[in-house]
This record gives structure tokens, sequence and C-alpha cells, in this order.
């Protein structure tokens, strides 16, 4: 453990505060997905656009079944590839569709228990590493949140994120008291997007509770009012903030894990500033031993 301390890792709680600038794993986004990258939205084109995802679903599900459908005749091997790419189809949707997409994917990547395991397997790949939104889109957020502009607030501030993703992105700064944080900022019209998106979403769920084949032992009703808690949690940076707190206080008394400090004068609903710490990615192996720890004793110490 010794060893492990001096190195000292630095756990986050949050997967986007520690995002690599490594590119996404799939596919590169079409610019058609960036008609949800911005501040105001349509409901009619968003409509359209997730209806027509589900249809096609909907349609090659259908599909699957039929072994007219197959060329040459129907076989597991061509069944399985069938699946396959279709679960790649749905994954790479998922990303142009966006942030409640991308998430509502993760979640689903949890329930072997409702989906094929080709479609667990392509959406737990999903990862929501998208260009960052203008440093004038910032410097709005905050203002309007903490009610000063940047240059009041801070000594310094890096107007090139660390890390973007899907709900907000990372930049580093300095307070006038000389600490180094972490300022994570939503991206703007997230929550105009989740409420459109999500209304969709219950039409949808209410489809399928009622639909005489997939709605047979499942409570679709009950899957999509967990993904709206859950969601709604994701963006409320003030929650992230208290169950931050709760984690540090929990292990205050581990000298081998660190949790960020949260800065609650500088932190909104929108805006979270955390204690700048900077870290190894559990899953960067190499990094790891270029560091010199133990993973055998990290994987001890985690489990």
């Amino acid at each position: 453990m010794s060893a492990l301390s001096q190195k000292s890792i630095n756990l986050t709680l949050d997967q986007e505060h520690n995002v690599s600038r490594q590119s996404s794993i799939g596919k590169q986004y079409s610019e058609k997905a960036y008609r949800w990258n911005q501040e105001n939205y349509s409901r009619q084109r968003r409509f359209i656009d997730i209806w027509r995802f589900v249809l096609t679903l909907i349609t090659g599900l259908w599909l699957d079944g039929k072994p007219w459908s197959y060329r040459g005749g129907y076989t597991e091997q061509k069944h399985a590839y069938r699946r396959k790419t279709q679960a790649i189809w749905i994954r790479d949707t998922f990303l142009d569709l966006g942030p409640t997409f991308i998430k509502v994917g993760q979640l689903f990547s949890t329930r072997a228990d409702l989906f094929p395991s080709e479609y667990v397997e392509e959406l737990s790949k999903l990862q929501d590493r998208v260009p960052a939104f203008s440093y004038e889109q910032v410097e709005q957020i905050i203002q309007e949140d903490l009610g000063k502009p940047i240059k009041e607030l801070f000594s310094g501030f890096d107007p090139i994120p660390l890390a973007a993703a899907s709900l907000g992105q990372v930049h580093k700064a300095q307070l006038r008291s000389g600490e180094e944080v972490a300022i994570k900022v939503q991206r703007p019209g997230l929550k105009k997007l989740f409420t459109i998106d999500l209304q969709i979403l219950k039409g949808i769920a209410y489809y399928f509770q009622n639909h005489p084949d997939w709605g047979r032992g499942r409570d679709w009703s009950g899957i999509y009012e967990e993904c709206c808690r859950i969601l709604w949690q994701e963006i409320d940076y003030l929650n992230e903030g208290r169950n931050a707190d709760t984690f540090r206080r929990n292990f205050r008394n581990y000298d081998w894990v660190k949790v960020p400090r949260i800065y609650w004068r500088y932190t909104s609903s929108r805006v979270l500033t955390l204690e700048f710490l900077p870290g190894i990615k559990i899953s960067s192996y190499e990094a790891l031993e270029a560091a010199g720890l133990d993973r055998k004793l990290i994987a001890r110490l985690g489990a």
C-alpha cells in the first residue's frame, strides 16, 4: 500500500472528468450528428430523427426472424452476422442522436436480461467524446450561473478544454487564492434537449409496452421512468457535488484514495468546480506500469 500512496492514484467520481484525448471508438461523427449540438432544438426535427430510428429498428427486428429475408437462405452464421451488424448500427445511431441516447445506450448496456448479447456488447463500447462547444458559450454559462465574468472569478482560465463529452466539458483554471481547479461546464441547451427527447421516448415506451410480443413480460414504462430519473440526476451538478462530498468524507481515512474537493462558491446546477487532481485512468494499463504502479495491488484495493 505504501507504493500506491507514494505514487497517489487519484480516483474521480465521473468518467467525464478524466476523458483522454484519444479518438472515439467506432465511427467518426457525421455532420448530421450536430443537429443536436446547439442551444435551440426543433421538436419536430427530433421527433422525425428518433422515430425514423425506431421504425427502422422495428423493421429490422421483424425481418430478423424471416428466413426468406436472407440471401441464399437462412443459416445460423448469417443470422449472427446480421445481428452483429445491426448492433453496430444501433450504437452508431445512438452516437448521432446525441447526449440523451448516448446515456440511454450506456444504461441499456447493463441490461443483458432485456437485450440480445450482441446489442449489450456494442452498447458497452459507447464513448461520448464529442467536439467541444465554444469558449464564448462557456463564458456565458459561467457568468449566468455564478454572477460574474470569468476574469473576475479566476486568475487564470484555459479556454481549451481538457476534455469534452456529450453532457459537458472540463477546463483547467486557477482561483484568485491560488488553487488549481477543474471546472466542468454543462453543454448549452442540454436541459431543453433532454425535455424534448424524453417526451418522445415516453411515447416509444408506451408503444413497446402495448406491443403483443415485445411488451410481454417487460416493464417498458418502468424502464423509461428509471432512465428519466438517472438522466436528470446526471445533469444536476449540485447533486453530483453533494455525492462527491459524501464520497470524500466516507474515504477520508484511506490514504490510497484521493477525491477532489468541491468549491461550492464556484458551483451551480450547470457549473461544477473541483480541486484539480491529475490522474491515470484505471484501464490505462501501460500508463499505470510506466508510473511504477502495481496493477494487482490496485485491483485488490478496488475489489
